[in-house]
């Protein structure tokens, strides 16, 4: 299941809803379907609870139930197909069968409380996410200019930041931000759906740290294998050359120690000395034999 019909089931779920709450929910629901005028009213829409919200609310008002009907490819469309019908839905939203310019008519939305049941029927009908173990985006796709200028301004009254592009024929409201998205998915009532984004940002944050502590260590490991390889190297060649015998005893032992213990680091080296010595003087001491090598060359 996607994450958008997660977020869908959780809205369709809610029961408690006041009179003007659900009235701004079914606006927001009609509005932002694929058409709203008196032409043409209609949703597509691959979560089933959708289209049934749709239809209910259409019946409430026309006291006609439009059909359904579900493609093959699983997308339902629920639309109303009668004139008189359509008039009645425009007519309970306070909308004239002359308007030209699909808006938000802010006298259905009664009280702030309505804002936010209106957000949840837009996201119904024309809402997407990505999956946020992915990225974090939420899409509004609207068919009208002014009406996603409007879900602009609604939003950010409820300060909700979000922006606007245009997409071929259609309008894109979205938001790219995890903490705005969480802030609109607990104003939409989805609060469950909220707290799963930010449970996987946190395991997010934490698989990345445990990631970059590996590729730092690995990265120190790499280093001192190149490091003790290349002190190996000079080791040998001195012995190639007859060198290494001519060097102090202490120089001796620790080039003995090196080539029996490739792995060990610095500090380990200097624990096994006849005479400890600190991780300085053991990193000195090999490049003076590194040193004594290279002016063999």
């Amino acid at each position: 299941m996607s994450f958008t019909a997660k977020v869908k089931d959780e809205i369709c779920s809610i029961d408690e809803m006041s009179a003007c709450c659900y009235n701004a929910m079914t606006y927001g629901l009609l509005l932002c379907g694929r058409s709203f005028n008196s032409v043409s009213m209609m949703l597509v829409t691959e979560h089933e609870g959708t289209a049934k919200l749709y239809a209910e609310a259409v019946e409430k008002i026309t006291g006609n139930v439009p059909l359904i009907k579900c493609s093959q490819a699983g997308k339902y469309s629920v639309s109303v197909s009668k004139k008189t019908d359509r008039l009645k839905v425009l007519e309970h939203y306070g909308v004239s069968e002359k308007t030209v310019s699909v808006r938000i008519n802010r006298s259905n939305l009664a009280d702030e409380c309505c804002y936010a049941a209106f957000l949840r029927g837009a996201f119904l009908a024309c809402a997407t996410m990505t999956q946020p173990q992915k990225s974090y985006q939420l899409d509004f796709l609207l068919s009208y200019l002014h009406l996603s200028d409007d879900m602009l301004k609604l939003m950010q009254e409820l300060e909700v930041f979000a922006k606007m592009v245009r997409r071929k024929n259609s309008y894109v409201v979205y938001l790219k931000s995890s903490e705005a998205i969480e802030d609109l998915l607990m104003i939409l009532g989805a609060q469950n759906s909220a707290l799963e984004i930010m449970q996987i940002k946190i395991e997010k944050d934490v698989r990345n740290k445990i990631n970059r502590k590996v590729n730092f260590e690995t990265a120190n490991i790499d280093r001192s294998v190149d490091a003790a390889m290349g002190q190996i190297e000079a080791i040998r060649k001195l012995k190639l050359n007859g060198k290494f015998d001519g060097m102090s005893a202490d120089l001796q032992e620790l080039a003995q120690l090196r080539e029996q213990n490739p792995e060990s680091s610095l500090k380990e080296l200097g624990a096994m000395l006849s005479v400890s010595l600190s991780r300085s003087g053991v990193y000195h001491r090999l490049n003076k034999i590194i040193s004594l090598a290279q002016s063999e060359e």
